[in-house]
Order: C-alpha cells, then sequence, then structure tokens
C-alpha cells in the first residue's frame, strides 16, 4: 500500500514575502522535511511495507525502527508547519482588513 502523499506548502509569491518573510522560511522547512521523507523511503523500502495495515510488519534493523521514528516526526512537524502557515494568512487577512491607507 503506498501512502498518500501529504498536502506540500507552496513557496510564497514575492509579494506575499514583504508582509510575512516567515512564509518563505516555513516553505524551506517543509521542503526539507520532504527531502528527508523521500530520503528514508529510497534508503529502507522495507518501511512501506510497515505502512500497510493489512500484513504482519517483518523484522526491522534497529536504523529502519528509528527511520520510522524520524518519519512519524516529520510527519507532526509538517502538520504544524501547515497549521503555523494557516495561522500566519488569517493574520494577515486581519491585518489587510483593519488596514486604512491614508492616501
Amino acid at each position: 500500500m503506498t501512502p498518500t502523499p501529504r498536502q506540500r506548502i507552496a513557496y510564497p509569491a514575492p509579494d506575499d514575502l514583504d508582509s510575512a518573510p516567515q512564509l518563505l522560511v516555513v516553505a524551506l522547512a517543509d521542503a526539507a522535511l520532504l527531502a528527508v521523507e523521500r530520503a528514508l523511503d529510497s534508503a529502507h523500502p522495507i518501511l512501506a511495507v510497515t505502512r500497510g495495515g493489512d500484513r504482519q510488519p517483518p523484522l526491522l534493523l534497529s536504523t529502519e525502527r528509528i527511520a520510522i521514528q524520524v518519519l512519524e516526526e516529520t510527519a507532526q512537524l509538517a502538520a504544524l508547519l501547515r497549521d503555523y502557515l494557516d495561522s500566519v494568512q488569517i493574520d494577515l487577512e486581519d491585518f489587510q482588513d483593519d488596514f486604512v491607507d491614508p492616501f
């Protein structure tokens, strides 16, 4: 069973960076997490078997068990980054709604 790809964070538009430069760091962090996931999946193809709930998990090497833990943590961190991104976008919308151009 192939895992469903997680939602990725898009790189921000240059205009968005003027008001929220942290958006670039969030997008780069998400890209780094994706690179970690892909590298571990490539290095340990047996991990795909552990994701399928219909089979008995095989005996794993210590590196494979640690890789599973890393993948679980990267998934949680990716979710937190998406939550943070959503919060920043809400804050920006609120700020733009409250902003009155004096000219």
